[in-house]
């Protein structure tokens, strides 16, 4: 998808962070964005900032993890713009703890919004492009955590490694019917957000490690443009960590003596 301009994206978890950042890149590229997020008061500010430039832009609140709001996005972005072109599915949520004293419930919110949350999208709005017949592109958010995982936050861990397997064989399985839609898998190392935060704390609660590795969320959100216009399947953000995932390949795939 060379031309972005008039294209209409859908990005879930946009309120802030990463999907705000992508939601931004997209207005930028001329896109028509639906923004989407369970933080009303967060979406409906980030709707108005980002529609004060003329962009046509348009917010509904939802939960990824509910198959049948999901359907209800789907139509709402008929109505109002009919037709989708890419979709950006980035809702995500942490809880931390060593696997097993995290509760039932932890696991089970990660994976619900993390993982099914993908799916959900994946189920509802590939059919929708497949119909259209002109193409599109789904982007889905996992980390870099998919692939090197990350102490005291396994239920993220697992739910990413998932969504890494998932849009590796989705790809696949659209080249394999000769569906002329694309399909970024983004894997951010360290990005300043508000993941692990509560709504009710303040942007400047957001603990931000000093060091090189630590990128912006817009860094992230014209990355996952290029992604597009590029037909790239896996992304990066932060290219020195590719060695991390090697050494840990490595050291799966090694033999024993």
């Amino acid at each position: 998808m060379l031309e972005l301009s008039g294209k209409v994206a859908v990005v879930t978890g946009a309120a802030n962070g990463i999907g705000l950042a992508i939601a931004e890149a997209c207005v930028d590229a001329g896109m028509r964005v639906m923004l989407t997020d369970v933080d009303r008061v967060r979406l409906e500010t980030q709707r108005s900032r980002l529609a004060e430039g003329g962009s046509e832009v348009a917010s509904m609140a939802v939960d990824v993890a509910d198959p049948l709001q999901v359907e209800r996005l789907a139509d709402e972005i008929d109505a109002r713009f009919g037709r989708v072109d890419v979709i950006c599915n980035n809702a995500g949520v942490v809880r931390q703890g060593k696997t097993w004293e995290l509760s039932l419930d932890d696991w089970e919110t990660v994976l619900r919004i993390n993982l099914m949350g993908v799916v959900h999208g994946v189920r509802t709005f590939v059919p929708r492009l497949l119909a259209q017949g002109d193409g599109g592109h789904i982007v889905n958010v996992a980390s870099m955590s998919a692939v090197v995982p990350v102490l005291e936050i396994n239920p993220y861990n697992v739910s990413k490694a998932g969504v890494l397997a998932l849009s590796e064989i989705l790809k696949a399985e659209l080249m394999g019917i000769g569906a002329p839609i694309g399909v970024t898998v983004v894997m951010p190392g360290r990005v300043k957000t508000r993941l692990g935060l509560s709504p009710d704390e303040p942007d400047d609660a957001v603990p931000m490690q000093p060091g090189t590795s630590v990128i912006e969320p817009e860094d992230v959100g014209r990355q996952v443009v290029e992604a597009i216009r590029a037909d790239q399947l896996f992304l990066f953000t932060h290219p020195a960590r590719v060695a991390d995932a090697v050494a840990r390949f490595a050291r799966i795939t090694e033999l024993p003596r």
